[in-house]
């Protein structure tokens, strides 16, 4: 592949159908926004590439994601898209918190940022013509106070390296989606409607990262209690989202492992179902591209802290990153319109 800065990599009945019938519009049943903190940012390129192309615009298309995965997803399906995406774009980078900043704060921060994203179009994003939107959100067990989520982790994060069934032994799997009725996979969870009055609580949830944020509590149509970030529960991969043959599943990532929840980063070996992985297309960066980034590597969520007495110096690394990826979106659209992926998509 030299030089080439994405890799392509599918399962086994998405590789099959890649390779008798190309990658065209109307092959994507649903798009993936894996939870990924600022990682996400690497794909800022991609996202405007999709919503720029005609390959999401035919047929029902499920747009299901965690944490900051999610709110891209809900990007794509606001009134306005690509103004959206740089609304959220433009207002994740610029982001500044002060060491005093507490989990009220920081929940009010976000907040604020996810309702400019949607800046009133609620209606627009739950009745959109092409698009479903699932957020994924995780429920404590044990209860959403701090004490509570303490005593969960210290329990959950030694059980989980016995057994992969610790997290559903201590969160539930709650899916805000905008039409249930259509969402015909089978689902470990509780599967809430999305309306106007819970979209941006529910938002507000999958990004909520314990400790650093404030538990959303008491969402309207959801089971009681406190909500709190979905990748925890639904990390990149963790759910089946198409019909058997029924189409692709489009996966990007920024980077080439897939974990099904956040505490499986501590066992490498676990890898998604394989009912999850088989229509999957699976896009990332090269390891070439990721290596010309700024200091080497994609954004993290620890990059609050590095420049903490420094966020200018944060932001313009950031920013560094969102236009360097966007080479990542003109190669996609450069290899969709050339109809090379079928050549260069490898398994799984």
């Amino acid at each position: 592949m030299g030089r080439h800065l994405l890799r392509y990599r599918a399962g086994p009945r998405a590789l099959r159908r890649l390779r008798r019938e190309g990658l065209a519009p109307g092959a994507i049943r649903a798009v993936v926004g894996p939870a990924s903190g600022p990682r996400w940012l690497v794909l800022a390129g991609l996202d405007r590439a999709l919503l720029d192309g005609d390959l999401l615009t035919r047929g029902r298309i499920l747009l299901a994601g965690a944490s900051a995965g999610a709110w891209r997803m809900m990007a794509f399906a606001c009134d306005g898209p690509r103004r959206a995406h740089r609304r959220l774009l433009d207002g994740y980078v610029g982001k500044v918190f002060a060491r005093d900043d507490t989990p009220v704060s920081v929940s009010r921060a976000y907040r604020d940022l996810l309702a400019e994203v949607l800046d009133g179009g609620e209606d627009g994003v739950l009745t959109h013509p092409v698009f479903d939107l699932a957020i994924h959100t995780a429920r404590p067990r044990l209860g959403a106070s701090r004490a509570a989520l303490a005593a969960t982790f210290l329990t959950a994060v030694p059980l989980n390296l016995l057994t992969a069934r610790a997290t559903d032994l201590f969160f539930e799997r709650v899916l805000f989606h905008s039409c249930p009725p259509r969402f015909h996979r089978p689902y470990a969870g509780s599967v809430v409607p999305l309306e106007r009055r819970n979209l941006l609580p529910a938002a507000l949830a999958t990004g909520t990262v314990p400790f650093y944020l404030e538990s959303v509590r008491d969402i309207s149509g959801a089971p009681a209690g406190g909500y709190v970030d979905g990748g925890l529960t639904d990390y990149h991969l963790n759910q089946a989202y198409a019909e058997e043959d029924a189409g692709l599943v489009l996966l990007p990532h920024y980077r080439r492992r897939v974990l099904p929840r956040w505490l499986d980063r501590m066992r490498p070996s676990r890898t998604p179902a394989p009912e999850a992985l088989a229509d999957l297309l699976l896009i990332y960066p090269s390891k070439h591209f990721v290596a010309g980034l700024p200091d080497g590597y994609v954004p993290d969520r620890h990059d609050f802290k590095r420049f903490a007495d420094d966020p200018e110096a944060r932001i313009r690394r950031w920013r560094a990153t969102v236009a360097a990826g966007e080479a990542l979106g003109e190669q996609l659209a450069d290899d969709l319109e050339a109809g090379r992926i079928p050549d260069l998509v490898q398994p799984l």
